[in-house]
């Protein structure tokens, strides 16, 4: 009973301090002449309710996607789509972990900065109902914003692969593939800059649109915050970017992130397990699941379906039998504590010390700042597991010898400080490929069981294809290289083991039907222009391949019988030949007229290849064209000099994400034509060039 008192207790005067403090009088929002948010503020929970508070006026929708995940409200919104969502939070015990470590893992710093940021959505939710998706989500609680954070890096470790796999009764390792389509990053220092300065590459390929889009703000306190960067829908401080000191960007690594176990049943007992040779209980419950199965949401459908628990994680029980998941982005919510920090920073020690916290269970982290250092990590919360076991698959869940308790401290992992050549560098490739061939790590020096990927893609191997033009760099061959849409000289299909160039090798003596596109094809420089008249063609072809030989058998008959690899190519490229026929008259229109960007029925032709550099992926839109869903998304480009840094920015689209808003679209030329705008930190510039200034409600 006391203890009950003295939470309630707790509670009582969190709130009356909570209320005490106006956020909205103490921040303005000045908005520039692109829409952008500049947020100034007396303290970082001031700024933080500006954010908020800017985020819904320019995107309430896509807000509410982070949100509603994170209370397993999905499928009230989405359906059976949102109810499997909604699912895996309470199969993964989201909700339990930050209820029993909100608290543990969060300064009370940064857990006011979370509940100013929770009260600027309540209050715009308020006064705008007819946006609000759900009702019941709202009013929404810190602990709700800190769930959807943990669950974004459950579902960036590749969750959905081996729960698909249990499911299915298809047990394999990971997949890689799940991890996402990838990103670009590149840091030089006046070892390798003309100029002395130093220059860093903010590049990652996400959707354009929808809850994993980016979102630009710049925030501003009188407690040392100022920061531009890119942060999600409903995050609370910037994810990559750059501040007065230092910048830093995102790409997906590829490492063991989740260990899927097979449990061994009691014959004895039902329902228990045995460990050790001891039998224990398997832990039983029932996720209560929510379905809309009408277009207006008004027939909401309540559904239970069962989940279960052992020592090892989440538990499903299947007819192959019981299996459990364990992934360390599911064991803390220190991930707001970790990026409160590093947005502070203002050395690289401050910044490094950030990522001792642990609360980013991956990603690799490229940096570079005022003091002419620069950095690549390929950061994982990695345990520490036993040896003698094959972690990549299903390893036993009969002794304790595999239940990982420990991780490796950020010094044991992978990563490159000050090379002596003056650049690192990261395109998803091995985490031991991230700088000069000779400095580059050895993997033999690490742990095995971390399980690094050895991989290279299409753009490492052009990057070391293009950085060994140069001695040294200017700020323009650094645009050169960012922008580079050229394939390396040996391309393979990106997340497929096959070799593009084996495309070239068809003969139109073979293939009489569509001899003029093979001519085509093989007459392609490997540039994807907006003005060539070869790529259309191959890109159509590579997409229809791409799907096709995500099937494993036959991307095994590919490897193994080069005649039916060749068919299976023809097919492809005859198809192709046919859309573009149909749809532009010709085999060869420029790619500007078939792959674009839209919004609004405004449409760009942009360049760009799947895993070029210059990344682009695409859908079918209709008329044969190709709309861009994802690829090159929030760029920042950033030269650090003695006066500051200089910051260059664009977005796909807009500020804006709302239907007709002002800056929904006034972007996407200059993304289109690799333009940037510029982004100082400078406060009294904002105030100067302002196209709005207001407190936020």
């Amino acid at each position: 009973m006391k203890k009950i008192l003295a939470v309630l207790t707790a509670v009582s005067i969190s709130a009356v301090l909570f209320a005490q403090r106006d956020y909205a009088a103490n921040v303005e929002i000045v908005r520039d002449s692109f829409g952008v948010p500049h947020i100034f503020g007396k303290t970082d929970a001031d700024v933080c309710y500006g954010l908020g508070w800017a985020t819904c006026e320019d995107d309430f929708e896509t807000l509410q996607w982070a949100l509603l995940a994170g209370k397993h409200m999905m499928g009230r919104w989405k359906g059976v789509e949102g109810a499997k969502i909604d699912y895996a939070v309470q199969l993964l015990r989201i909700r339990q972990l930050v209820d029993e470590r909100y608290e543990i893992d969060l300064s009370p710093k940064v857990r006011e900065n979370i509940e100013a940021h929770a009260a600027a959505v309540n209050k715009y939710a308020s006064l705008h109902p007819e946006e609000v998706k759900v009702k019941k989500a709202f009013p929404a609680g810190p602990k709700d914003i800190v769930s959807g954070y943990v669950l974004s890096y459950c579902l960036l470790s590749g969750v959905t692969g081996p729960l698909q796999d249990i499911v299915d009764g298809k047990i394999n390792p990971v997949s890689w593939e799940s991890a996402g389509k990838g990103s670009n990053t590149f840091a030089v220092n006046s070892k390798f800059t003309k100029d002395g300065n130093t220059y860093l590459d903010i590049n990652s390929h996400q959707p354009l649109e929808g809850p994993l889009s980016w979102y630009e703000a710049h925030l501003v306190s009188e407690e040392g915050l100022n920061i531009l960067g890119g942060t999600f829908h409903g995050g609370v401080t910037i994810f990559h970017g750059v501040n007065q000191f230092l910048g830093w960007a995102h790409t997906v690594n590829l490492a063991d992130f989740i260990d899927v176990y097979q449990l061994q049943p009691d014959p004895k007992k039902k329902g228990y397990y045995l460990v050790d040779g001891e039998s224990i209980k398997l832990e039983k419950g029932n996720a209560k699941l929510y379905v809309n199965v009408s277009k207006k949401g008004k027939f909401i459908l309540p559904v239970k379906k069962k989940i279960w628990n052992s020592i090892y994680g989440p538990t499903l029980v299947t007819r192959q039998g019981m299996f459990s998941m364990r992934l360390a982005a599911a064991t803390n919510c220190k991930t707001l504590e970790q990026y409160f920090q590093m947005n502070k920073a203002k050395s690289f020690t401050e910044w490094r010390n950030a990522l001792d916290i642990g609360g980013a269970a991956m990603m690799t982290f490229a940096y570079a700042d005022k003091y002419d250092t620069i950095y690549a990590l390929s950061n994982s919360l990695s345990p520490k597991r036993a040896p003698g076991y094959d972690w990549l698959k299903v390893v036993p869940g009969n002794t304790r010898k595999t239940l990982w308790t420990e991780y490796h401290p950020v010094a044991d992992l992978p990563q490159v400080l000050n090379p002596a050549c003056g650049y690192v560098f990261n395109t998803n490739n091995s985490a031991f490929q991230v700088t000069s061939m000779k400095e580059n790590l050895d993997p033999k020096k690490y742990d095995a069981t971390m399980g690094y990927a050895l991989d290279e893609t299409n753009r490492s191997r052009r990057f070391y294809e293009m950085i060994s033009k140069y001695d040294k760099m200017d700020w323009n061959d650094f645009l050169e290289l960012k922008y580079d849409n050229k394939y390396p000289d040996k391309v393979s299909m990106p997340f497929r083991d096959l070799d593009i160039n084996d495309i070239t090798d068809l003969s139109e003596k073979d293939y009489p039907d569509i001899a003029d596109a093979i001519r085509s094809l093989k007459s392609w420089n490997k540039r994807s222009d907006v003005a060539d008249t070869n790529c259309a063609l191959f890109i159509k072809s590579f997409y229809s391949l791409y799907n096709a030989l995500g099937d494993k058998e036959m991307e095994r008959k590919c490897r193994e019988d080069k005649k039916f690899k060749f068919d299976i190519y023809a097919q492809y490229i005859r198809t192709a030949k046919n859309e573009l026929l149909t749809s532009f008259g010709t085999i060869n229109p420029p790619l500007g007229k078939v792959q674009i960007i839209e919004r609004g029925g405004k449409e760009v032709g942009v360049s760009g290849c799947p895993d070029q550099w210059r990344a682009a992926y695409g859908n079918p839109y209709g008329n044969g064209k190709i709309k861009l869903w994802g690829g090159e998304s929030y760029i920042c480009l950033v030269k650090f000099t003695k006066d500051g840094p200089d910051i260059s920015t664009v977005s796909p689209f807009g500020a804006s994400n709302k239907s007709g808003a002002k800056h929904s679209m006034d972007q996407m030329d200059m993304y289109a034509n690799m333009k940037t705008k510029k982004m100082p930190l400078d406060k009294d510039y904002w105030y100067k060039h302002a196209e709005a200034i207001y407190h936020p409600k």
